[in-house]
């Protein structure tokens, strides 16, 4: 009976382990809206882990947790190509989970060795090796499998800049370690109280009860405090400085046209798709305050730049709306079977400019087919070419009425890796420019998990964002994350998911000094300018918290 009620009471708690931490995991997504929960979501698996379940019950209810997160937070690609969308949904999260599930396996080594029979020191290794662990292989997605590096925990938080404080060093890998540790510090501290300390068991008047705060004390909680506290003023001090040392770029357009993601490629609605466009880029150029440019989403119609007759309407638009115009658009690539999804900037005077950017990485199943000429389809989308990766990341030159700036574009799901903004910005650019079509994927919170992306990208890399999308997202983003996102009427309330164009002034670093001298262009920050250099670490303190416990379960075998 007793052995019964046992394996009743550890099945009770795995269950409720599992449950709350894939609850407060999604929970904490965009769109959800309640990122405090990612500062919480480990703690339940970290608790249970300590109580040191069989390898067989862990390891069941990790793979539990980490799949549901998965399919929980991707359901909206239940919208793309339906019912194919539901292949993505179950499929994409068995090797996106994968990767969560690996930590889980090194939480279940490694947390219960950080009980007190453990020095302060080999305590605290175990705490910063797990999170190291994490951005480590938040890294090895963004290349596994052509890379999927969708929502880094880092990215939870692009809602609460002062906690993204110390991106400019270490990229979105600083915001995700910062995250994990706080959650291990947390049940760590939890355990020690419970477990250790065992201060519910000191009543008032207890000869002991004078040493209970004592007692209480558990010195990894802090150490993993101290960071998140600390964010706050650098964050503050960020906000001084940029406020001493910015100055207006320009004034932006957005026109944001929410066009159906398959009818736009119905050639009957060629017509009615064109006078919509036509409408919103003549009063983008009449908005207050005026814009200096007009920026159009990727591929706002699908034809080839060069298609006679759709060439010379854009040409005519643009001098009509007497505003340049950064637009995605479709160009032809070595043949008639093929296209790059591209970026282009026509000007009032001299048209449609020779120069342009080619999407360097591509959606696989949507722009391309892996393992094409195994299967017996070709094609997944309405595009009957295929589409070519471009090999430039040479940002464009974009000549305003108050001087040239640097554009770095980026089309679609290309914000989504750091290292292609990086890339651009280590070149020179003074901005990037997110071209997307976040309308394949319904108006639940895809949309939302989207732009966090872009939010990462400027608070990293130190540059404003400006964002268009067909729906979904558009707007600007500071080099700090603060946002401006065009919204229904400019409701605060309002949805994102309408048509519609609004201006946005753009503010960033101050590029040159008194005497004309370029002040930082080309990687403004220490992470533009090293890369991953944080993620390296997490790797050698993963290591060193690895061997550690290996020598200790050695000595004591």
């Amino acid at each position: 009976m007793i052995f019964s009620e046992k394996i009743t009471r550890e099945r009770v708690f795995a269950i409720a382990a599992v449950g709350l931490s894939t609850l407060c995991y999604v929970l904490s997504m965009p769109g959800a809206d309640i990122a405090s929960l990612a500062w919480v979501w480990a703690v339940p698996m970290a608790l249970w882990a300590a109580t040191r379940p069989t390898w067989k019950s862990w390891l069941f209810g990790a793979a539990v947790c980490a799949y549901l997160s998965g399919v929980l937070t991707l359901i909206w690609l239940r919208h793309v190509y339906p019912p194919l969308g539901w292949l993505a949904v179950f499929l994409l999260p068995l090797g996106y989970s994968a990767f969560p599930f690996l930590w889980f396996v090194a939480l279940r080594m490694i947390f219960p060795a950080s009980g007190k029979e453990h020095g302060f020191f080999s305590r605290l290794l175990n705490l910063l090796g797990l999170a190291g662990l994490w951005i480590l292989l938040e890294w090895v997605l963004t290349w596994f499998l052509s890379g999927f590096p969708w929502m880094p925990l880092g990215a939870t938080q692009w809602e609460r800049p002062a906690m993204l404080a110390y991106c400019p060093w270490t990229g979105t890998a600083g915001a995700s370690f910062l995250i994990i540790f706080f959650n291990l510090g947390v049940a760590r501290y939890a355990r020690h109280l419970v477990v250790e300390a065992k201060i519910w068991r000191v009543r008032p008047g207890d000869s002991q009860s004078m040493f209970s705060s004592l007692r209480s004390i558990c010195p990894e909680f802090y150490c993993a405090l101290i960071p998140v506290l600390l964010s706050v003023f650098v964050y503050w001090n960020s906000c001084l400085d940029f406020a001493k040392n910015n100055e207006k770029y320009f004034v932006f357009a957005a026109v944001q046209p929410d066009f159906d993601p398959n009818e736009k490629w119905d050639s009957s609605r060629t017509s009615a798709c064109a006078a919509v466009l036509d409408e919103l880029t003549l009063a983008a150029a009449k908005g207050v305050p005026a814009p200096d440019f007009i920026l159009w989403p990727e591929a706002a119609l699908p034809f080839p730049v060069d298609l006679p007759g759709y060439r010379e309407w854009i040409e005519e638009l643009v001098a009509q709306a007497g505003t340049p115009l950064v637009f995605g658009g479709i160009c032809n690539g070595n043949d008639e079977k093929t296209y790059y999804n591209s970026v282009h900037v026509a000007y009032p005077k001299s048209g449609i400019s020779d120069v342009f950017y080619a999407k360097r990485h591509l959606v696989p199943f949507g722009e391309y087919l892996p393992f094409a000429d195994y299967l017996p389809f070709r094609k997944i989308v309405p595009a009957a070419a295929d589409c070519l990766a471009g090999t430039s990341d040479e940002p464009i030159r974009i000549y305003l009425k108050n001087g040239s700036f640097s554009m770095g574009a980026l089309v679609c799901y290309e914000d989504v890796f750091p290292e292609l903004g990086r890339d651009l910005v280590r070149r020179g650019a003074d901005f990037l420019a997110v071209v997307t079509n976040d309308a394949w994927y319904g108006r639940e919170a895809g949309a939302y998990q989207h732009a966090a992306h872009s939010v990462m990208q400027a608070v990293s890399l130190g540059v404003p964002v400006v964002r268009c999308g067909n729906a979904g997202w558009s707007g600007l983003i500071n080099p700090l994350g603060h946002m401006a996102v065009m919204t229904e009427n400019n409701k605060l309330d309002g949805t994102i998911y309408f048509r519609g164009q609004k201006s946005f002034e753009v503010h960033g670093w101050r590029r040159f000094d008194e005497d004309g001298n370029v002040l930082g262009a080309g990687g403004r920050t220490f992470y533009a300018r090293h890369g991953e250099w944080f993620v390296t670490l997490g790797g050698l303190l993963f290591l060193s918290a690895y061997l550690r416990n290996r020598r200790w379960r050695k000595k004591n075998s």
